[in-house]
């Protein structure tokens, strides 16, 4: 749609690159529902498999349990490690460019 705009073509032109536009955006919000839940499924089988390997190693059936302290705070450290280190690296890159 923009293009058509932008190069001056005539609005018939634009009308229909706009529906196509939108068809576009909505594949592409419903492929980002998909691929979302593909990863949901993948940690959760990752998780698993890693909570079977280490029972094996260890010998013992491991529980994870949210209501333990312990297994809560590292949940959390986890999942803001992520963001600890785009901060680092974001930056480190700014510093580096300027």
């Amino acid at each position: 749609g923009g293009i058509a705009e932008m190069v001056g073509l005539d609005k018939e032109v634009r009308r229909r690159t706009d529906i196509l536009d939108s068809a576009g955006n909505t594949t592409a919000a419903i492929g980002k529902g998909f691929a979302i839940g593909a990863a949901i499924l993948t940690s959760l089988a990752l998780f698993a498999a890693f909570i079977t390997a280490a029972s094996k190693l260890m010998g013992e059936q491991i529980s994870m349990s949210l209501l333990d302290p312990l297994v809560y705070t590292s949940l959390f450290i986890g999942a803001v490690l992520p963001f600890l280190f785009t901060a680092m690296t974001m930056k480190s890159v700014g510093k580096a460019a300027f």
